[in-house]
């Protein structure tokens, strides 16, 4: 049996079925505010899941999904904090990926994602991702024991 449960909220949602075609950044950056230390001390996520299957004509494309940082809502300056996955060209609708957030990762006022197409031509697909505080990786199984 799985538990599927995770909080999520839209203030810190990156993509909401963005389509991944191209190179680009997620549609939406998050304002962290005073905080520059996330995932210090408490874990926190990246969450995404494929909404949508992605195809190309030769399954062999791969995006790679990075976290950048930058001081200012233009990311003039941004820079990879860290690679979190590369998702293959053939995931399924339903596909989750979960990375933990390195301590310091976010260590400056704004975050997004940044999807990079890798050997290939992605023709269909899209995908939602958001910062989660815990995920839905739990799953239980039947006993392996016997009490007398």
């Amino acid at each position: 049996r799985e538990i599927n449960f995770m909080i999520m909220d839209i203030q810190n949602t990156y993509s909401d079925a963005q389509a991944l075609t191209a190179a680009a950044a997620s549609t939406n950056l998050i304002d962290h505010g005073a905080i520059r230390s996330m995932g210090t001390g408490e874990n926190i996520y990246i969450a995404l899941t494929v909404d949508v299957a992605l195809t190309d004509t030769g399954s062999n494309s791969t995006v790679t999904v990075d976290l950048q940082t930058d001081d200012n809502s233009s990311f003039s300056s941004n820079a990879t904090s860290q690679t979190l996955f590369t998702i293959a060209a053939t995931a399924a609708a339903g596909t989750k990926y979960i990375a933990r957030v390195a301590p310091g990762a976010m260590n400056e006022r704004y975050s997004r994602l940044y999807y990079t197409m890798n050997n290939g031509d992605l023709s269909t697909g899209t995908v939602t991702a958001e910062i989660v505080h815990d995920v839905d990786a739990y799953s239980s199984y039947a006993k392996g024991y016997t009490v007398s």
